[in-house]
C-alpha cells in the first residue's frame, strides 16, 4: 500500500503544540519511534520552521532528521551532497509549504525528484502541506507571485490530477476564485481542493486503485471513495 497525506495548510508551522493531522502520522505508521524526514525546501530551508518540526514531532515520539540544500539548520541533518540512502531508510518525508516551483527547480537539479519517486514506489508514507501537498500531484496551483497569478505549476506527478491547498482561506479569497476561473475555463484537471487545518489520504493498493480518505476539521475522518482516475504509467 502506497499512501500520500495531503495537508491544506496549518499543522505544526502554526499551532503551539502538534496538530491532530501531526499526529495523525504517527497513527499510520504504527510502530514505535518512526523516522521521519522534514524536506524544508519551499521555504527556502527557512530556520524557524525546521524548528518547529522537529519540536513537534519530536514530541509525538518520532526520530526526526532533516534534509536542507541552502544551508545546515537542524539538529538531525542529512547532507544533500549524500542523502538517497538516509532518505530511503525513512517511515516517512513530509514536505514543509512555501515556493513550490522553486522547490522543484531545486530537486531536479539534485535529482531529489527520483529519489522521492523511489520512495513512493518502496511504500515509504509521503506528506506535506501547502506546497508539500500539491508537489506529489500532477498539477499544483500556486502562489501569487507566480506567473502574476494563480498559476498552474508542474508536480511530480506520483498522483494522477490536481490539487489546491488553503481552499477556503478567508485570508486570501482570491486563491478561491482563481481555483474556480481556472476550472470554468477548462485548465484544471480533475482537482483534490483542500482546506487550512484539513488533510486527504490518497491511497493506492496492489490493484492500482486509487481511495481517497476524506476529512472532517479539525480530526481525520476515514471514509474511503474510490476515485475515478487511475495513476498515469
Amino acid at each position: 500500500m502506497r499512501r500520500i497525506l495531503a495537508i491544506g495548510g496549518g499543522g505544526f508551522t502554526t499551532e503551539k503544540a502538534p496538530s491532530p493531522i501531526d499526529a495523525h502520522i504517527y497513527e499510520l505508521l504504527g510502530k514505535p519511534r518512526p523516522r521521519i524526514c522534514f524536506i524544508p525546501t519551499p521555504s527556502g530551508d527557512n530556520a524557524a520552521q525546521i524548528d518547529k518540526f522537529h519540536a513537534a514531532y519530536g514530541a509525538l515520539g518520532f526520530e526526526t532528521s532533516n534534509l536542507s540544500f541552502f544551508n545546515g539548520w537542524g539538529s538531525n541533518v542529512i547532507p544533500y551532497t549524500d542523502y538517497k540512502q538516509r532518505l530511503l531508510s525513512q517511515d516517512a518525508i513530509f514536505v514543509g509549504g512555501g515556493h513550490l516551483r522553486s522547490a522543484l527547480a531545486v530537486w531536479r537539479e539534485w535529482s531529489l525528484d527520483g529519489t522521492l519517486s523511489e520512495a513512493w514506489d518502496q511504500g515509504i508514507l509521503l506528506a506535506g502541506m501547502s506546497a508539500g501537498a500539491m508537489c506529489w500531484f500532477e498539477t499544483g496551483l500556486g502562489g501569487p507571485f507566480e506567473q502574476g497569478n494563480y498559476g498552474l505549476q508542474r508536480g511530480l506527478g506520483l498522483i494522477p490530477g490536481a490539487c489546491a491547498a488553503h481552499y477556503s482561506n478567508i485570508n486570501i479569497p482570491e486563491r478561491r476564485v482563481n481555483f474556480l476561473s481556472e476550472m470554468r475555463l477548462g485548465r484544471m484537471p480533475r482537482t483534490v481542493a483542500i482546506d487550512d487545518r484539513a488533510a486527504v489520504l490518497l491511497r493506492i493498493a496492489r490493484s492500482r486503485r486509487w481511495f481517497l480518505g476524506r476529512p472532517v476539521r479539525p480530526h481525520i475522518e476515514s471514509k474511503r471513495l474510490t476515485m475515478k482516475f487511475m495513476r498515469r504509467h
